[in-house]
């Protein structure tokens, strides 16, 4: 007879997650230092909320065109490489910042953002396929939920941090802080072990330009992938909608002020402890598609009470309780679609897929952003917010077909035999034309 099973050891005991975990947290850090004191610098320089915004897309868009190269980059080279190089690239392109005095220098903060954004999306994948690399399976959710919380510490003390430096220090102490940062995470990603080699099937055409379409040739093959890739989309749509009218929320509707706004978008993070602590557990339960599912539609029930709450009461504290418990289900939804991208697509051209993922989420947070600002101009900010927790909804609901009921598991299991078998074919065609010559 046997005793109950040990309780899973969580990922961050791992020495080589440890490492990875870190070297992402600086580079998060950096990342959210330049993403607010950018777009301030540039507002000081120009007083234009147009050139402003032009700067704040930049960080956005570029990865939504740049991804399907990315992403075969990283299904060719050495991922612990890959990491290392771009760190190291993100660090060495800010000193260019340095050369910007007036308007007409605008053009060094364009390239340079642009450039950052298309790095960014680089580590992000690779980092993430990196992951699924170097833990179980079954701690792969737990893994997410983790590297989802140093994206909400490295938010939450980058954007504080990079207004503090802005303003006591310039735009010089900004650019050291920003390149310091990655280029600890290089170090740090240097002693990671490289991952496992990955080969294209036999039979898949191996030149790299007719190489670029196989990721998004693999979402559109596989239902969870495609299902998956469908969901993140109408998250990052509202996403980007709650970023231009959370501040009218906060201004309009409980007439709090900027560091009340702070506060706000701070306390999520300390949800964000208690949703990664729960995820592993909750998968286990449920499995990853469920967890994605609850999530969303537990986040979707959050931010509705929260906005309608604005009828009843102004009360600073309830919006900190909310927002508080917001942040518990951000982390299950992210941990969740993170997974399921890396249990789903296969290892030769998982770069790709992630890639296009985090590039179409980024091109929607985007999209959003310019969805919100047209709104602002048609119906009361309430109205706007609610069209944006029916797009939580409808997400929620989408996440739900990709498990339908009894047997989830096994369909799923499926799904991803046919795409064995389909190669296990590929091998046996090639093998018969072989013999077939000889």
């Amino acid at each position: 007879m046997t005793g109950p099973a040990a309780p899973a050891r969580h990922p961050l005991r791992d020495a080589v997650f440890a490492r990875l975990w870190v070297s992402g947290l600086l580079s998060e850090t950096g990342k959210w230092v330049l993403q607010l004191a950018l777009p301030l610098y540039v507002l000081q320089l120009t007083s234009s909320a147009l050139v402003t915004s032009v700067v704040a897309m930049l960080g956005l868009l570029p990865s939504l065109f740049m991804a399907p190269v990315v992403g075969a980059l990283v299904d060719r080279w050495d991922r612990r490489g890959v990491l290392v190089v771009v760190s190291v690239a993100q660090a060495a392109l800010l000193p260019l910042l340095l050369g910007v005095d007036d308007r007409g220098d605008l053009w060094l903060i364009y390239l340079v953002t642009g450039a950052e954004a298309t790095l960014t999306v680089a580590f992000e994948s690779v980092k993430n396929v990196a992951l699924s690399t170097v833990v179980a399976p079954d701690q792969l959710v737990s893994a997410n939920a983790a590297i989802g919380l140093n994206v909400s510490m490295g938010r939450l003390v980058g954007s504080p941090l990079g207004g503090i430096l802005l303003s006591t220090a310039g735009l010089p102490f900004v650019i050291g802080f920003g390149s310091l940062s990655f280029l600890v995470a290089a170090a740090l990603a240097w002693t990671i072990p490289r991952g496992p080699r990955t080969r294209e099937a036999p039979g898949a055409d191996q030149r790299f330009l007719t190489g670029l379409g196989r990721g998004l040739r693999t979402i559109r093959d596989v239902p969870v992938l495609r299902g998956t890739f469908a969901c993140v989309g109408l998250l990052s749509l509202a996403q980007g909608m709650f970023v231009v009218l959370f501040l009218l929320f906060v201004t309009d509707l409980i007439s709090a002020g900027e560091a009340q706004a702070g506060l706000l978008r701070g306390v999520q993070a300390v949800g964000g402890f208690v949703g990664t602590v729960t995820a592993g557990v909750l998968t286990r339960r449920l499995g990853a598609p469920r967890l994605l599912s609850t999530g969303v539609l537990v986040f979707c029930a959050v931010s509705a009470l929260t906005w309608n709450m604005s009828t009843v009461t102004a009360g600073l504290w309830v919006y900190v309780a909310l927002f508080t418990v917001a942040g518990v289900p951000a982390v299950w939804l992210a941990a969740a679609w993170l997974s399921l991208v890396q249990q789903s697509s296969p290892l030769p051209v998982r770069g790709r897929v992630m890639a296009l993922v985090l590039g179409l989420s980024d091109g929607f947070q985007a999209l959003g952003m310019l969805v919100a600002g047209l709104l602002t101009g048609v119906v009361d900010t309430l109205a706007a917010l609610d069209i944006q927790a029916a797009l939580l909804l409808c997400a929620g609901l989408l996440a739900l077909r990709l498990h339908p009921g009894r047997g989830t598991a096994e369909k799923h299991g499926k799904v991803l035999t046919r795409g064995r078998l389909a190669r296990a074919a590929v091998l046996a065609r090639t093998q018969h034309r072989r013999d077939d010559q000889s």
